[in-house]
């Protein structure tokens, strides 16, 4: 596929970290971001890891990685392209990933969420097809050890990183994590000085099945949308009047109000004012498109509209166009 090599290019030409054994499977650059659409037990969640800052401990540069369910970790990449994780309290360092261990050699590891420590790279030129396309080159490692719950299988991609991850959470229950928005070394942000607020579906069309389930909920299609505020000039000062950063919605063709994000929850009422910029900003939403007692929206066509919740009008605001199809 044409469009997979020029994204992959793309990244090689854009990372100047490479190691004598092979390329960088875990790129650590402030800023990077990678967003992950869950699926299986976990289809409602959404997984989204940023390297936040930089720091040196005993002489060696560390990154900040932020967005695990545990805690925060800070990370290198040794001269052999192994990840190991940092911990200040402790001043000791430990192995994650042995990324160029011979394929089928067993280690040892402490990556977070992996039961018995057991590690082995099983492939270097594994299958994947995803959000984000097909490739054939993608590193594989397993974990040889879990027994019900705990971190089974990931793909990682050459100077992009995890693309997969599949997860046992107890019993017969799975959940995995697909790889659907990264931002790397600024590959995907717009070189020139630009302020942009954007809106991302899944889908153009959303399908409701309507053939009897088990679970009725089966029936009602998941939107993953994500809100995007990316600044490449100069800062700008966004002032809210509330706790609550932005907000979401969904209109019918009559321009009723079906789903709004913010319903039920609540937000604390105090005036907050950031400078935002350079970066970028994600909020990223995952809305049911049915009613509360598990009915999907009718057939027809929607808008989902998104927009920062600053004081004043919605100067941060955008919208796209969706259809729902029902089928039997």
């Amino acid at each position: 596929m044409p469009g997979r090599r020029t994204f992959t290019s793309s990244l090689l030409a854009a990372s100047a970290v490479a190691f004598a054994a092979g390329p960088d499977y875990f790129p650590l650059f402030v800023g990077n971001v990678w967003v992950y659409r869950g699926g299986g037990s976990r289809a409602d969640s959404i997984l989204q890891l940023e390297v936040t800052q930089a720091a040196v401990f005993n002489g060696k540069l560390y990154h900040l990685l932020h967005g695990l369910p545990e805690k925060d970790y800070w990370l290198r990449l040794d001269d052999s392209g192994a990840l190991l994780a940092f911990a200040p309290d402790l001043n000791e360092e430990k192995l994650w990933y042995a990324f160029y261990t011979p394929v089928g050699q067993e280690y040892a590891t402490w990556l977070a969420g992996v039961c018995c420590g057991r590690t082995v790279v099983s492939s270097r030129n594994a299958s994947y097809k995803g959000p984000i396309g097909e490739f054939d080159w993608a590193l594989e490692i397993r974990y040889p050890g879990t027994f019900q719950v705990g971190i089974d299988r990931e793909l990682f991609l050459p100077y992009v990183g995890m693309v997969y991850r599949s997860v046992a959470t107890g019993g017969p229950g799975y959940a995995s994590y697909d790889l659907i928005y990264a931002r790397l070394g600024g590959v995907t942000v717009i070189s020139a000085p630009e302020l942009t607020c954007s809106l991302s579906l899944d889908h153009s069309i959303y399908t409701a099945n309507l053939m009897p389930p088990l679970d009725p909920r089966a029936s009602v299609p998941l939107m993953t949308a994500r809100l995007t505020l990316r600044n490449t000039a100069e800062p700008v000062q966004l002032t809210f009047p509330s706790g609550q950063s932005y907000d979401f919605v969904i209109r019918n063709e009559k321009g009723e109000t079906v789903y709004r994000w913010s319903d039920g929850k609540a937000f604390t009422m105090a005036i907050r004012t950031e400078i935002f910029g350079p970066g970028e900003k994600n909020f990223m939403i995952q809305a049911r498109l049915g009613s509360a007692d598990g009915k999907p929206f009718p057939q027809g066509k929607y808008v989902a509209e998104g927009w920062l919740t600053t004081v004043g009008s919605k100067i941060y605001a955008v919208a796209a166009g969706f259809e729902i199809q029902h089928v039997f």
